[in-house]
Order: C-alpha cells, then structure tokens, then sequence
C-alpha cells in the first residue's frame, strides 16, 4: 500500500512538474511576443524566421534563428542588429534571470549608405537578470571571444576576450551620503587589442590589457541625448573612473579620478595618473610633425623633464596630473588636445 502511494506521489510529481514546465515554456513565448509588438511603438521591430523552446526538464533553451533588431526613429540614429543563431536560456524557477549564447552577429550604427560604425561580434556568451516589476535589466555580463570595429575615419580595430559588466544597483536607503546615489556601474576588460583610435604606436602595437571601471552617479540614469545629459549634469551628476588601466609592456598607464560636463558640453574633470615608459612615448611622438615645432615641441621637453626629475628621485614611473577644463586636455600644466562635445 504504501509504495502505491509512494508511486502514485513520484508520478503525479512528475506530471505536475512537466505540466509547469510546459505552462512557463508557453508563458515565456508569450511574453516574447508581446514584448516584440510593444517595442514597435518605441521604435524597435524584431523579426525571427524561426522560434523554438526546448530543454526540458532542467532549462528553457528558446532559440531564434535569422534574429533581425532594427531601431530608428526621428531624430535618431539607426541601428541594425542581425544573427544567424541566438538561443536564450531561462529556468522555470528563476524567469527573471536568462542566458544568452551565440555563435556571433553583426551590429551597424547609422544607415546602411553612410555607416557611422560596423561592430562585427565572434562567439558570445551573456547572462542578464531583468526586474519584473519594472521591465527593466538589473544586472548584464558579456564574454565575446572576438570583437571588431570600423568608423568613418578609422581603420579596422580589434580586441580580443572583450569582459563586459553593468550593473544598476538597488536603491540606498542612506541619505546622509554627500555622494549622488549610483545609477550604473560598468566593467570592461579586453585584451590584445588593436585600437586605431589611439595614436599608433604611443602604447606599441597593441594593449596587451585594457580595463576600464566607472560608476555613473546622479539624481537619475540619463539618456545619451542632449538635454538629458543638461539636466544630469545641473543636478550634480559626475563619473567615477574607478581604474583605467592599459598595458601593453611598452608604455602603461593607470589613472582614475572624476568627470562631468562643462556648459558647452565637454568633459569637465580632473584624474591622477601613473605612466609606466615616458620615454617611449616621447621616442614615438617626436616622429609626429605637429610635435617638433612649438607648441608640440614644448610639451614633449616638459614630459621628458618630468620624467628625468622622477628617475632622480628613485621612481621607476612618472605620477602625473591629468585634467580635462575649458575643451582642452593638460598634462599637468601643459595643453595638449583640444576637446569635443560628448553630444551635440
């Protein structure tokens, strides 16, 4: 009697379980559908050749095949996403938290005639966790095994096992802080990466490591659009550069301090920097035009000063002061670049 019982609970366990599995497999296609339709009123349609769910018992496995993004909108500039393969990765008891694989994809930024960028993705890897309540993620990591980049006015770049991490923390009770609370922290680790965007040659031919670590503080999470950017900024907005870190083993660099925006929108902010091969970067910028007559020429007699007090004080790297004020860049007290506006 008591192994029918015993049989009967096994069994009915199973099917209670098998018809939740398949309820929440239906919940999330569901979901998936109506989130599609919603995202048009906001500009974004997504389009799929084929949709299936698989995975059971242990994981949802939603696979997407031929996946098109595409966001435009006035006064916007275009995107297109497209993958040949994405599968997403959900657990019946944990809906909030998914797992993103895929073999690869292509991101364009601006129109397809006159491209402002190409982002070409190698195998990815990503985990998100999503608040139900509000719709909205709370939590993202990356792995991509390559990434490669284009822009209208540079060449081919490339990094290598590219980390990425952002997270919005939780709201803070504490109020006696004299810091704004942090709306996003953002992580990016990289490596063997070919950036033309840097001058060629000043960190060698590649970073053998970049990393960067900010947070984002203020009042609220702003928009990369003008006037949200205003009212950010008018609020007490800053961002914290934690680290940022570039290795190469030729010239390294390690800097952090603080940002915000200026009233003509340029960054506005002061950072403590420790620059490992001075030398080699003077070696590399004297071969450059602009800094072998004044005011270029000034600014690499200054840095190889600098460098020569320090080596007299027994250090084996040059702390420098960087600050970026009235759109331009100084090296301590020297200018050297002159600033844009992160927005028009």
């Amino acid at each position: 009697m008591r192994l029918k019982i015993l049989v009967s609970s096994f069994l009915f366990i199973i099917l209670g379980y098998s018809f939740f599995w398949y309820y929440m497999a239906g919940e999330l296609e569901d979901r998936i559908e109506v989130w599609v339709s919603d995202q048009k009123s906001q500009g974004l349609s997504i389009s799929y050749q084929d949709l299936d769910i698989a995975g059971f018992p242990y994981r949802m496995e939603l696979t997407l095949k031929k996946l098109r993004i595409v966001k435009s909108g006035r006064h916007k500039i275009p995107l297109l996403f497209t993958s040949p393969h994405i599968t997403l990765v959900a657990f019946p008891w944990k809906i909030n938290h998914g797992v993103i694989i895929s073999d690869g994809g292509d991101l364009r930024i601006g129109s397809r005639r006159r491209p402002v960028s190409n982002m070409a993705f190698g195998k990815t890897r990503a985990s998100v966790i999503i608040n139900l309540a509000s719709q909205k993620f709370q939590r993202a990591s990356m792995v991509i095994e390559k990434l490669s980049w284009t822009s209208e006015e540079t060449n081919p770049s490339e990094a290598r096992q590219v980390k990425l991490h952002i997270m919005r923390p939780a709201p803070s009770g504490d109020t006696g802080n004299m810091e704004l609370p942090i709306q996003m922290k953002l992580y990016l680790e990289a490596r063997n990466v070919i950036a033309r965007e840097i001058p060629v040659g000043v960190f060698g031919k590649k970073a053998d490591l970049v990393k960067i670590d900010l947070q984002l503080h203020g009042t609220e999470l702003p928009n990369y659009a003008k006037n949200s950017l205003i009212s950010w900024r008018d609020n007490g907005g800053t961002m914290a550069v934690k680290n940022l870190e570039v290795t190469s083993g030729e010239m390294d660099i390690e800097l952090e301090g603080e940002v915000t925006l200026d009233q003509d929108m340029k960054p506005l902010g002061a950072f403590s920097t420790t620059i490992h091969g001075i030398d080699h970067m003077v070696t590399i910028l004297s071969a450059y035009s602009e800094f072998q007559t004044e005011p270029g020429n000034m600014i690499l007699q200054e840095l190889e000063r600098m460098n020569q007090l320090d080596k007299k004080g027994g250090k084996k790297a040059l702390d420098l002061s960087i600050s970026l004020q009235g759109g331009l860049l100084f090296l301590g007290p020297i200018p050297v670049y002159e600033l844009e506006s992160v927005v028009e």
